[in-house]
């Protein structure tokens, strides 16, 4: 994969992500998550390829977007759980 592809599919995550957030019906300025919940958004997303990107987009956040993307918990067995929240909030 070139450094433009795994660009690309980092933008498309944190598209994701983005998305993930703003359709919370409560229009909460914060939501948890894990990788599979991002795919529900972006079905040509897998959970790996999520997975594999979000400590990437950690540690760039704030993302010009206004996100921030924080691991909430970490485990060794099972998924992880995310947090994204807006910047101003």
């Amino acid at each position: 994969m070139t450094a433009t592809e795994s660009d690309s599919r980092q933008q498309r995550v944190q598209d994701a992500l983005a998305a993930l957030l703003s359709a919370d019906e409560h229009d909460n300025s914060y939501r948890y998550f894990r990788a599979a919940d991002v795919v529900e958004v972006d079905s040509e997303l897998s959970p790996a390829m999520v997975g594999s990107y979000l400590p990437r987009i950690e540690a760039e956040s704030p993302l010009s977007s206004g996100l921030i993307v924080e691991r909430y918990t970490e485990r060794r067995c099972g998924a992880s759980l995310w947090i994204v929240t807006r910047e101003n909030a």
